[in-house]
């Protein structure tokens, strides 16, 4: 199990699906659900996970690009990097998720 990290960017995103003109709860439904996979395993055969090449700003990190939807006009995806690993409370290694953004595909 990974913990799930949220940039500003993410969570604007996130937010937006939720509440306000442009809510959309058919979108914010696959959205969750993604994320629920990606925290469970990063690499679950449903997300197609796969490495990105050259993410914007992040050209030393290796960054990974997952499905939300496929086979649909501007399809979504989660793009996100392992790391940084903290420590829970009791010093045990935890293993971390860094969402970068989601959103529709680069």
């Amino acid at each position: 199990m990974y913990k799930l990290r949220f940039t500003e960017d993410t969570d604007e995103t996130l937010n937006r699906l939720e509440t306000g003109p442009k809510a959309d709860p058919v979108k914010l439904k696959k959205v969750r659900k993604a994320l629920a996979r990606l925290e469970a395993n990063p690499r679950y055969p449903g997300l197609n996970s796969h490495q990105y090449e050259a993410f914007p700003g992040y050209t030393a990190e290796k960054v990974w690009d997952s499905y939300v939807e496929n086979h649909s006009p501007s399809a979504w995806r989660i793009y996100w990097m392992y790391g940084p690993d903290e420590k829970t409370d009791q010093g045990e290694p935890l293993s971390v998720v860094t969402v970068l953004v989601i959103g529709p595909h680069l």
